[in-house]
């Protein structure tokens, strides 16, 4: 075959056709790339990287030099340390093995079977698992535009309602009700309806100062607020969380603490956390905040829709497609995230903020999952 009668055989071939070739090809090249590039897991919300080598440290110090010793069942200097952070009593701080522990500590206490538990919807599945393990029935209010909806929690409380679970700002849809709002609701509480705050990611907000929500224990006796050193802090892999009340509310506060006390190398590793952790603090926070703004805004020309997050993940909305296509799609791109089906919305996806170079390859890859939808955001 001659050089021209090469070149002939391809007059017949339509653009259409020739089209479908360039995309195939394409695909084949994207899957080959993608084939050397680690999956990025941002379907977690934990923080992913190692705590400070002296916080690390101060664990193994404390497991070679006290592992034969019973540790104090009570975390004194701990509490006595988050106390003067707080700028509270001791003794309105319970030291546990992590916030999820202390709401399953004071559903037990405070609902039984038959009871009610509200939890707004969508949320994070252990509160349903909590719930059902106490015997309790749980009732789910909505979230419209993943937002607290006090009236809609109102609603939903009965003479059977026991406790309100929150979680603020919310897991899985990253909103923020202000300490303002969250006062409100309690106040219009029932008197036999506790309220518990988790305020697990509470450090990523930028709306209040961090201890907002929690000065309200002060006037209200039936609100817990708990916090977690398991996001910002890094320490998942210790279980270390607190929970805060109203000096007036002592007898429950008692009842949660654990039995048998927090193991030692647990005290150890918070207790170091708190005394040279807070650079890292900041910088986690200031570099979630400033990739948060800038994904916001990039998500803003596409086809989704994004809640105003203010923790450290966004929960996001495809308009073209499906949560579970969405999710698949993106695996594909080598970006995992989760599947909001378990969180309470079939329709979304969670997908935690990391630095920069994480931010980089969601964007990339949510293009590429939404290539063949609209680009542009809908006007309204």
């Amino acid at each position: 075959m001659g050089l021209l009668d090469y070149y002939k055989q391809f007059d017949d071939i339509g653009e259409s056709e020739f089209n479908a070739g360039l995309r195939e090809r394409r695909a084949q090249e994207k899957a080959l790339a993608l084939e050397h590039v680690p999956v990025l897991d941002l379907s977690r919300t934990e923080w992913p990287e190692l705590p400070n080598a002296e916080v690390v440290g101060a664990s193994v110090y404390q497991a070679r030099g006290r592992l034969n010793g019973y540790p104090d069942s009570e975390a004194v200097q701990v509490r006595r340390v988050l106390a003067e952070r707080h700028n509270i009593r001791s003794s309105q701080i319970v030291f546990g093995n992590g916030a999820a522990e202390l709401i399953r500590s004071a559903v037990y206490l405070l609902a039984s079977e038959g009871d009610e538990v509200v939890v707004p919807c969508p949320s994070r599945p252990r509160y349903a698992t909590i719930v059902s393990r106490a015997g309790a029935r749980l009732v789910q209010p909505g979230l419209p535009g993943g937002m607290l909806d006090a009236e809609a929690v109102l609603a939903a409380v009965g003479p059977r309602t026991r406790v309100v679970i929150l979680s603020n700002p919310a897991d899985p849809t990253s909103t923020y009700a202000p300490a303002a709002r969250i006062g409100d609701l309690v106040a219009r509480l029932p008197d036999h309806v506790h309220t518990v705050v988790d305020e697990s990611f509470v450090q990523f907000q930028d709306v209040e100062p961090e201890d907002s929500v929690m000065s309200l224990v002060e006037a209200f006796p039936r609100l817990l607020v708990l916090r977690s050193f398991s996001k910002i802090y890094g320490l998942s892999g210790v279980r270390a969380g607190y929970a805060v009340g109203s000096a007036a509310a002592s007898a429950l506060l008692s009842a949660l603490a654990p039995a048998l006390g927090v193991n030692a190398l647990t005290q150890a590793t918070v207790l170091q956390a708190l005394k040279v952790g807070d650079p890292d603090v900041r910088r986690r926070r200031e570099t979630v905040i400033e990739q948060r703004e800038r994904l916001l805004e990039e998500l803003s020309t596409m086809a989704v829709t994004v809640p105003d997050s203010q923790a450290n993940f966004l929960w996001i909305r495809a308009h073209e497609v499906p949560g579970k296509d969405l999710a698949a799609r993106l695996e594909s791109s080598r970006v995992r995230v989760a599947d909001g089906e378990r969180l309470g919305d079939a329709d979304c996806v969670r997908v935690a903020i990391r630095d920069r170079h994480a931010a980089d390859r969601l964007l990339w890859a949510l293009r590429e999952a939404l290539r063949g939808s609209s680009v542009e955001a809908p006007t309204e």
